[in-house]
């Protein structure tokens, strides 16, 4: 599945915009700038939805998910904040102060090193499964299906060749015959 693929493009940016609305409103609201109502939080969704699916044409770098994260929820802070009810909570939620500032940073920071570490593990998969994955069933019948073949194949074991010996340092034959082909010598210390 190529990087521009566009369900591996939707389903990572479905996932980046859960997280960021969820996380950016949770903390808004533990924060005591209320809840946030289904409208303002479907407007942050597909927002950010949309942005994520723009950036996700490719494989990101740390850098580039993280300061995307960062900035997505600085972005949905000002949304949350503009459309709290009440004049006096928006003009007090509006200043940053430097705690706030702070807050936002740390937890910018983190949301992203955490998605940043998803995605890099869903491109080590994908390239382990040989750059396929399976296609959910709820997709039109017409799309495409690659078959992922193997990269390695389980052979039996070989049994030792007539006349070939193991040798083991220092080791003590106490029960049982050698194994077939195989004798045993034990090298005095």
């Amino acid at each position: 599945m190529a990087c521009g693929d566009p369900v591996l493009r939707a389903v990572r940016a479905v996932c980046f915009a859960v997280v960021c609305v969820g996380v950016t409103a949770g903390g808004h609201a533990f924060a005591g700038g209320g809840a946030i109502g289904p409208g303002v939080a479907g407007a942050a969704m597909l927002g950010t939805l949309g942005v994520a699916y723009l950036v996700g044409g490719r494989e990101l770098g740390a850098r580039a998910v993280v300061g995307v994260t960062a900035g997505v929820q600085g972005l949905l802070h000002l949304l949350f904040s503009w459309a709290a009810p009440g004049v006096e909570r928006v003009s007090e939620h509006l200043h940053l102060n430097v705690g706030m500032g702070m807050v936002h940073l740390v937890v910018g920071l983190l949301t992203g090193w955490w998605l940043y570490r998803g995605e890099s593990a869903l491109w080590l998969m994908l390239r382990i499964w040989g750059a396929s994955i399976p296609v959910p069933r709820w997709l039109p019948a017409g799309a495409p299906v690659k078959v992922v073949t193997p990269l390695w194949t389980v052979t039996a074991f070989d049994e030792p060749a007539a006349g070939r010996t193991c040798d083991v340092a220092g080791g003590i034959a106490r029960r049982g015959p050698p194994a077939l082909g195989c004798t045993t010598s034990v090298i005095p210390s």
